[in-house]
């Protein structure tokens, strides 16, 4: 009897528990040489390995936000200061988009030192966002000393 109490009531628990049906959710994934299928079945390599990191920016919207084709706002700061924003149009309503910074591109910005993103709609409205933890906005001043007078 017990036995058959215990499976509805963790289902039930589960679902007061668990997660929004509506996010928006990024992760980071190292790029090296374990990235590679080769790697993991101890094959031979005969290019060289990339290096870098990927971010993977997985959503789920309501049909009724999906109507008003909202877009993800993706700001990437990378260690050599810099800053650049990427827009991804929402389309359907669970997906999933990745930025990849890898090999060049990775060594002339030393890589991503921070990101965050948000879904808004056309009238600027903020639906989710997502802040990764040393999430800061970047702040540039101009040197007065390279201006010519």
């Amino acid at each position: 009897m017990a036995k058959k109490f215990k499976l509805p009531a963790l289902f039930c628990l589960l679902l007061l528990t668990g997660c929004s049906k509506y996010y928006l959710s990024l992760r980071q994934i190292p790029v090296d040489a374990t990235y590679l299928a080769s790697s993991q079945v101890n094959t031979p390599e005969p290019r060289t390995p990339p290096h870098g990191q990927k971010i993977v920016l997985q959503w789920a919207v309501p049909p009724e936000l999906l109507e008003q084709m909202p877009q993800i706002i993706f700001h990437v700061v990378y260690k050599n200061h810099t800053e650049k924003t990427f827009v991804y149009p929402i389309e359907s309503r669970l997906g999933f988009e990745v930025y990849t910074l890898i090999n060049q591109d990775y060594d002339a910005t030393g890589g991503i030192l921070t990101y965050a993103a948000e879904i808004m709609t056309p009238d600027h409205q903020v639906y989710r966002e997502w802040k990764h933890q040393l999430w800061v906005n970047l702040i540039t001043l101009d040197d007065d000393s390279k201006k010519e007078e």
